[in-house]
């Protein structure tokens, strides 16, 4: 994720620091997001003394992000150097951690080109100038070279048109065809546009920038993995082939020098996340299928060419990575496996209930045990080659992400960096407070509680209700500034983990499937029952608000119930017959095709049942609708096909549109739009609830 620039950064080398509460405290505003640092991408280097880590803040006058890389010496949390770009981000430490490769915007091109770093110097170098750019750097073992990845893009097609009998000459704008020919899925990707074109391809260069080579080429994309510890082989995964289904891919090897690549067997549809043991005999890697939406894969190795296939861990046991959702970023994704000389065992992050931490894995009996305590949000790990330390990001309900480290022999996790001490000073933070309600499926349903800010004990006060979106994802311990601000605008906010969560076993989230609406609408109204019984709660002044599937959620709501005074739904979903065929990940399996609720034209589908607009004639709550023009994961038609029925129907509705934005919006977008949606929201909820 990119985000932001030039810090200020006084007390960023003071680890331990906690900074005293200002008397001048005061409510988190919607303009505060301009005063945060996000750290993203921590990566400590081979001999364990240094981290580089990518910094982003948002850039006023620009209206954008900067990015630069901070240095900071792993063993005090000081801050020794930075790369003092504006778009920097992509490290990769040279295996005599002497220096880094990154990723840097070419001042011409405005494209990513591969710079390095010398540590004990400062100097910055590029190496890469390639028309389409280039980014992941990966260096061999013995650090004499650079594998990476560039997109290349089709040639367009000459214009259908014959200009001689046309009788003019073309400008040279007019030469070739803007119009494109669609023959797959998955042309298009939400925030990147166009993708049939563009195919990602591996290279390979040496360590000083010269001897640069194309390795592969073709119509399909390659997404570089890892060297094999002689360097002699690159590990890759690619889906060569047009697929009706979303989420297959293939694992392959190929000569480090270039050559053809090899298929790894697999039994499975879905293969991913590969990476070489330090002994190179085995290729561990994920692997499950594509029909079950929910489905956690497997962690599997295998010889090299795919033969001796053992599952170490089968598949729905643990839901790997970090999937907690907010809106600094939206998941860490995963990181590792990080083997340990001998391969004995390994580092990876796991989603548990309303958290995500690292764990070490047994390579030889599958058990896992903490490395990181169960609480908060960690992601984004890297080990020292001695496999002593490992350095991660760490963020939780009060604190957005900063450096962390923890010993694998055991310990407690040390804070090396405190880059937001200077806003977190000024703010007034509610801090949210768990509670859990039996469901009636039975389920234990994680809730929390945050109290608005500035109440009087015993003071009622509106509520809002936020469900979270994917729904393949989960609300936990991790800092959420939208909720905070909310908080601040004396609101009760709570927020829940319904049945689709992940977090919570495989039996909790694939509960959901076919029962997008009631599951979670029974899961959290059992949570607001048991919210309006506080005393601080005034139960004539609830809301309900969501985004992505949260807006299908909240569509549901407010067409199942009249108890919320009003709603907010944004980039939601109220058809599932029309997201199914038109979102960007339109496919066979794409919002779980037969798997949940079959699709349009078989006997006894679910598809409308399952959507809201089959009910709006049920909605009287007054609902605001948000949505950004240039969303494909929830086309804006999703949007407009609610807001016109209720308008037929007389009801009072609102639609927001943004312009120039997608999906992503509260999380990525533009900065002035990310505060004036702040701002239109609660204006809104302000007129309703009165707070």
């Amino acid at each position: 994720m990119k985000m932001l620039a030039r810090l200020v950064c006084a007390g960023l080398g003071l680890a331990l620091l906690v900074p005293a509460i200002s008397a001048q405290a005061r409510p988190v505003r919607a303009e505060d997001l301009y005063a945060f640092t996000l750290l993203d991408d921590a990566q400590i280097s081979p001999n364990g003394s240094w981290i580089a880590v990518t910094a982003s803040t948002l850039d006023g006058p620009k209206n954008g992000s900067n990015s630069t890389i901070l240095l900071i010496d792993a063993h005090t949390g000081k801050r020794i150097d930075e790369t003092r770009g504006t778009g920097d981000g992509g490290t990769a430490w040279r295996p005599d951690s002497s220096g880094f490769a990154f990723e840097r915007p070419d001042k011409k091109l405005k494209k990513p080109e591969i710079f390095t770093y010398t540590v004990t110097t400062g100097r910055i170098a590029q190496l890469t100038r390639l028309k389409d750019g280039a980014s992941g750097p990966l260096y061999s073992h013995d650090g004499k070279r650079i594998a990476f990845s560039a997109t290349s893009v089709d040639s367009p097609h000459a214009a259908w048109i014959d200009f001689a009998k046309a009788g003019f000459k073309p400008k040279p704008d007019q030469k070739n065809s803007d119009i494109n020919v669609i023959t797959q899925l998955g042309f298009r990707v939400n925030g990147v546009g166009y993708v049939a074109n563009r195919h990602r391809h591996v290279w390979v260069m040496r360590a000083d920038g010269s001897n640069v080579e194309q390795l592969t080429r073709g119509p399909w994309s390659e997404n570089l993995a890892a060297w094999s510890p002689d360097d002699r082989t690159l590990a890759l995964d690619s889906l060569r082939s047009n697929s009706i289904y979303a989420g297959p891919n293939d694992i392959y090897t190929m000569p480090s020098t270039g050559g053809a690549l090899t298929k790894l067997a697999s039994s499975e549809r879905a293969n991913g996340g590969e990476t070489y043991a330090n002994a190179g005999n085995r290729l561990w890697f994920f692997s499950g299928g594509v029909l079950d939406p929910d489905e956690y894969p497997a962690l599997v190795w295998a010889d090299p060419s795919g033969a001796n296939r053992h599952s170490l861990i089968d598949k729905n046991t643990y839901s790997w990575g970090d999937s907690l959702l907010a809106d600094m970023k939206e998941g860490g994704g995963l990181c590792g496996p990080l083997f340990a000389p001998g391969d004995a065992w390994f580092v990876t992050n796991v989603d548990g209930p309303g958290y995500s931490n690292l764990r070490k894995v047994d390579a030889s009996t599958g058990a896992l045990t903490n490395l990181t305590p169960p609480h908060g949000e960690a992601w984004s790990c890297s080990m020292s080659r001695d496999a002593r330390t490992v350095a991660y990001l760490y963020s939780d309900f009060m604190h957005p992400a900063d450096v962390y480290v923890v010993g694998t022999g055991g310990g407690t996790p040390r804070k090396l960096t405190n880059v937001n001490a200077a806003i977190l000073a000024k703010l007034t933070l509610s801090k949210p407070q768990a509670f859990t309600v039996s469901d009636p499926a039975g389920f234990a349903v994680h809730a929390w509680f945050m109290p608005a800010v500035g109440s009087k004990p015993g003071e009622k006060r509106p509520t809002l209700l936020d469900i979270h979106g994917g729904p393949s994802t989960q609300f936990g311990d991790t800092f959420f500034d939208e909720l905070q601000y909310w908080a601040g605008q004396r609101y009760n906010v709570v927020f829940s983990d319904p049945r689709g969560s992940t977090g919570y076993g495989y039996t909790f989230q694939e509960a959901l499937a076919k029962n997008w609406g009631d599951a979670m609408f029974d899961d959290t109204q059992a949570v607001m029952d048991a919210a309006v019984k506080r005393p601080d709660v005034d139960a004539s002044r609830l809301a309900v608000l969501g985004g992505s599937y949260g807006g299908y959620a909240t569509l549901w709501v407010v067409s199942h119930t009249d108890r919320y005074k009003t709603a907010i739904a944004e980039r939601a979903v109220s058809d599932l017959e029309s997201e199914q065929f038109v979102a960007d990940f339109a496919s066979a399996n794409g919002l779980g095709g037969q798997y949940s609720w079959g699709y349009p034209w078989d006997d006894g589908n679910l598809v409308a049942a399952q959507s809201p607009l089959t009910f709006v004639t049920d909605v009287h709550t007054p609902l605001l609708l948000l949505h950004s023009d240039e969303d494909t994961r929830t086309p804006i038609d999703q949007t407009l096909q609610e807001f016109t029925a209720l308008k037929i129907l007389g009801r009072t509705v609102e639609y927001v549109e943004v312009p120039g934005e997608n999906h992503d919006l509260s999380r990525t977008g533009t900065p002035i739009h990310r505060v004036e949606r702040l701002r239109i929201l609660a204006d809104w909820l302000r007129s309703y609830l009165h707070p």
